[in-house]
């Protein structure tokens, strides 16, 4: 059986080759029987390049074959495109009983076994007109459940300023609620031991972006009361740091540019006494020296002998998964090593393009290995990551795949060379130059 997601503790005792061998075991078979026959953009990729998607048998087949990567520009003109769609193949309507046996094939090869087993089942009742009508819904349902958009994250803007929806299923939910946990809990393990207890807030802006909603889902699973507030809404960082006064937050969680300052320029003028120890999880723009020093100073005047500071990082079009330190000076380790994969490519101005060694730097390029709604593989995020290994953290010793020193591609000119657009941060949302 291929599992479908690590828990924390057993992310903790797996180890870069397991990893790796069932990272490609899923690969293989979300081409075949998801991508493949479900995926129009990918679909009309692989017959205009001559390839077969039987003979991609793991990531590095990517570059074998040389599939062309996946800029933003071109997700932007084709937004329907990478949503998985099973009722359809080559823009003609699919038979149900094949949309049945493609995801029956999927589920077994992907380990679904449960999923798998309910489908054949139903089938086979459908088949012999046992309960068939009952059969035949519970056969709907899940496919609605594994298919039908619920709802999406907002990807960066056209240079119109229409922003590009990333949509997610209600089987992307269930994935999200397993995976964003393993952040906060990767934030807060040196302490757990010790029975220290996570008072969160999340201090993230509300909107249809990943950041609010996956810290949202992960805080309440973890900790033992959570302040659900948001940043630069109704309620006025004064008035959230008399809050967090209030309930004794002991662990903050947002954007370093609003934390530094709005939330902690607030604190540092207010009546406020911190807690020994405070974790700061920071993420949705490059994290610099100079402001998380202010917080953690700021957090010491006020009382706080120990601060603990994370980075963690991801995007709305990574959905599911996620990267994060395992301390300020460490490595973004991938917690969700079974759902996506960040690669590091480079690209050559003949067009082609490889996979760099460890050693060097190189684009950060998703593989989703699960997912419905919208997928990607081979996508450019636009970010570069200085190097990245697999193997033991020299820091925390989880054995896994990790990357060091992540940030956009400043220059311009790369930008629409590597992405076909332009983009650059401003508190915290990618706008078009």
């Amino acid at each position: 059986m291929t599992k479908s997601t690590f828990t924390f503790k057993e992310l903790k005792k797996t180890n870069h080759r397991e990893i790796k061998e069932l990272q490609n075991k899923k690969f293989r078979a979300f081409i075949r029987y998801q991508v493949w026959p479900n995926h129009p953009y990918y679909r009309r990729l692989f017959k205009e390049n001559d390839i077969d998607p039987y003979d991609i048998t793991c990531i590095e087949d990517w570059e074998k074959y040389q599939i062309p990567l996946v800029k933003k520009v071109d997700y932007k003109d084709n937004l329907k495109d990478f949503v998985l769609n099973p009722s359809e193949v080559d823009g003609k309507e699919r038979p149900p009983a094949e949309i049945v046996k493609n995801m029956m094939s999927y589920s077994k090869a992907a380990g679904y076994d449960e999923q798998y087993k309910m489908l054949r089942n139903n089938g086979i009742r459908t088949k012999l007109k046992i309960g068939a009508d009952a059969a035949m819904e519970r056969i709907r349902d899940r496919l609605t459940y594994s298919y039908a958009p619920l709802q999406f994250w907002l990807s960066s803007g056209r240079a119109s300023g229409l922003p590009a929806p990333v949509f997610l299923t209600r089987h992307d939910n269930e994935m999200l609620f397993k995976n964003c946990v393993k952040v906060g809990q990767m934030a807060v393990d040196p302490w757990i031991d010790e029975g220290w207890e996570l008072i969160s807030m999340n201090l993230f802006p509300y909107a249809p972006h990943l950041g609010w909603h996956a810290v949202n889902l992960g805080l309440k699973q973890m900790s033992k009361f959570y302040v659900a507030t948001s940043a630069g809404g109704a309620i006025p960082s004064a008035k959230l740091v008399e809050i967090a006064k209030s309930f004794k937050v002991n662990g903050f969680a947002g954007m370093p540019s609003y934390l530094r300052n709005r939330f902690f320029r607030e604190m540092k003028e207010a009546d406020y006494e911190a807690p020994d120890k405070v974790v700061l999880l920071l993420a949705g723009e490059k994290i610099y020296g100079p402001v998380v020093d202010d917080m953690v100073e700021t957090l010491k005047s006020k009382g706080a002998k120990e601060v603990r500071v994370i980075g963690g990082y991801a995007s709305s079009e990574s959905k599911i998964s996620f990267g994060v330190q395992c301390c300020y000076e460490g490595p973004y380790h991938n917690v969700s090593p079974l759902m996506l994969s960040f690669e590091f490519v480079r690209v050559n101005d003949d067009g082609s393009w490889e996979f760099v060694d460890e050693d060097e730097s190189g684009h950060v390029t998703l593989f989703h290995l699960d997912g419905t709604g919208t997928i990607f593989e081979g996508f450019l995020l636009g970010d570069v990551a200085s190097r990245h290994e697999n193997g033991k953290c020299p820091l925390c010793g989880m054995d896994g795949p990790f990357f060091w020193d992540i940030g956009r591609q400043n220059d311009a000119q790369a930008q629409i060379d590597i992405m076909g657009l332009s983009e650059k941060k401003v508190k915290g949302a990618t706008v078009n130059l």
